[in-house]
């Protein structure tokens, strides 16, 4: 292939773009610049997808969308969408890409020392930063990954999962081919989770931009962002650094890497010592309020994150802009009172603004 089919975040002397790498991409190699302790990864890049869905199967693809009407009831697009991305899947087996992912991996391994390290696998579309182009929290992510063929496999089925229901919709409304948009994958070590969650560099529930709100809960992160659990929250004054609000949820169960197979995730019922305890410390609220004023710093606007805890070390694994707040002029401090996570996902599905 004559364009990299993988680059490593956060090395080399030039800066990926979301046009190589996607969104989450290029935002992880940002922050691996400005020395957020990022966890290692590399992404396969937008050319590697296109070079996979070329020729016979991009034609197939654009055939089968062509052929919806775009006012299709969800039924029918959901069904296209499934055999489209089984279609995907399949037909990419042997793509040309495969052996640079596998070599990139054997890389990951050496700088992890870690013969097969656990990973994750996750989508990262060019079109993130498209508002009207992007359908955020619908492509696909897989935990704890082990081993190139398993990594190899969940790369094909992220890029599968640019074929959703809507995004198949848009595409035979807009008459978008296979190629046009592309999908990145980011390929990053997993972070044994003793807490995770999410931090914005405003108060969601009014716009306020002198604080930091944070969001936790014990392991993974993905049940909160599934809003299966309710998180810990600290509400932090980004100028004196008093945690100004401290609420300290009830957490009975956690998300982790399965105690069964050693791959995916369960859910684990948390010790009864632990369930009332706070799932951070003031270390770490610490660390993170100095990595939330970093990265506003640099992007110029407020920005929502995403972090995992090991140990002492807060990682960041995602930073994105906010996109409610940050386009309105600051406002009086209103008495609405709404949930970090809930105001992320409402900015990222398009959802009623708070």
């Amino acid at each position: 292939m004559t364009a990299a089919s993988t680059l490593h975040i956060g090395m080399g002397d030039n800066a990926v773009t979301t046009a190589q790498a996607g969104g989450k991409g290029r935002s992880l190699d940002t922050l691996c610049r400005l020395g957020v302790r990022v966890p290692e990864a590399f992404v396969v890049t937008t050319d590697a997808y296109r070079a996979a869905v070329t020729g016979g199967l991009g034609q197939e693809l654009d055939r089968r969308i062509g052929a919806l009407h775009p006012e299709a009831d969800l039924d029918v697009l959901t069904e296209e969408s499934a055999a489209i991305r089984e279609l995907l899947f399949a037909e990419t087996e042997q793509h040309g890409a495969d052996a640079d992912i596998r070599a990139a991996y054997a890389e990951l391994a050496e700088r992890t020392g870690v013969a097969e390290p656990p990973v994750a696998v996750r989508s990262s579309s060019a079109a993130e930063d498209s508002a009207d182009r992007s359908f955020a929290g619908e492509h696909d992510s897989y935990l704890w990954v082990i081993g190139a063929d398993e990594v190899s496999a969940a790369v094909r089925r992220c890029w599968a999962s640019l074929f959703t229901a809507r995004a198949i919709s848009y595409r035979a409304r807009d008459g978008v081919e296979s190629t046009d948009d592309a999908m990145g994958v980011v390929v990053q070590r997993m972070v044994d989770a003793s807490a995770a969650g999410v931090f914005m560099t405003l108060n969601p529930a009014n716009g306020d931009r002198s604080k930091v709100v944070i969001e936790s809960v014990w392991g993974l992160g993905e049940p909160l962002v599934s809003g299966t659990v309710t998180p810990d929250r600290f509400v932090v004054d980004k100028i004196t650094r008093e945690i100004l609000t401290r609420d300290i949820a009830e957490k009975a169960t956690r998300a982790t890497r399965d105690p069964e197979t050693g791959k995916g995730i369960a859910t684990v019922p948390v010790d009864d010592a632990d369930r009332s305890q706070p799932s951070l410390h003031k270390g770490h609220i610490e660390q993170l309020l100095e990595i939330a004023a970093l990265i506003e710093k640099h992007a110029g606007t407020p920005q929502d994150g995403e972090f995992a805890i090991d140990g002492d070390d807060v990682h960041v694994v995602q930073a994105r802009p906010e996109t409610v707040w940050s386009t309105k002029p600051p406002k009086q401090v209103s008495q609405e009172n709404r949930g970090a996570l809930a105001h992320v996902l409402a900015a990222l599905t398009g959802g009623a603004k708070p």
